[in-house]
């Protein structure tokens, strides 16, 4: 099960690369995600490198350890949420304006945390809503950023 969504942004690939993988600042454009850190010796985006993610929603805050999985540097970042299980990643095209940009999540079906959010009925819905309507507002807070910048 994936879901996605695209922009494009006046900005050149490599400005975009370089958010999308600091998953330190991640959190000045998702609406859940606050921020994130390297750890052991990772210091960046690179496959079997791990960090933890910091996310909020309303009152509660938890933490998601993360494994990269894809760095194709300027092409594709990707990471899996373990405990939880979903992929999520970014796909960047160059494009006529700058680039093309995709975030996607990817549920495997069987995994625990999908069945639960299945299962938990109305209180799985919210929670998977809430992630998924976060796809457009963390690209749209991207946009805004990079094209600022691009300005400047």
């Amino acid at each position: 099960m994936t879901d996605q969504a695209s922009v494009v942004i006046d900005a050149p690939v490599q400005q975009i690369w370089d958010l999308v993988t600091d998953i330190s600042g991640m959190g000045r454009w998702s609406s859940e995600n606050r921020s994130g850190y390297w750890l052991g010796d990772a210091t960046g985006p690179r496959v079997g490198a791990w960090f933890v993610g910091v996310n909020r929603i309303g009152p509660v805050v938890w933490a998601t350890p993360c494994e990269v999985t894809v760095s194709n540097p300027f092409e594709h970042f990707e990471f899996q949420v373990h405990i939880v299980g979903p992929r999520w990643g970014y796909r960047l095209e160059p494009h006529e304006r700058g680039t093309l940009l995709t975030e996607y999540r990817e549920w495997p079906y069987k995994s625990a945390f999908n069945r639960a959010l299945r299962w938990s009925g109305p209180v799985g819905r919210l929670r998977d809503n809430h992630a998924l309507h976060g796809l457009p507002v963390t690209l749209a807070a991207l946009k805004a950023h990079a094209e600022s910048k691009s300005a400047t």
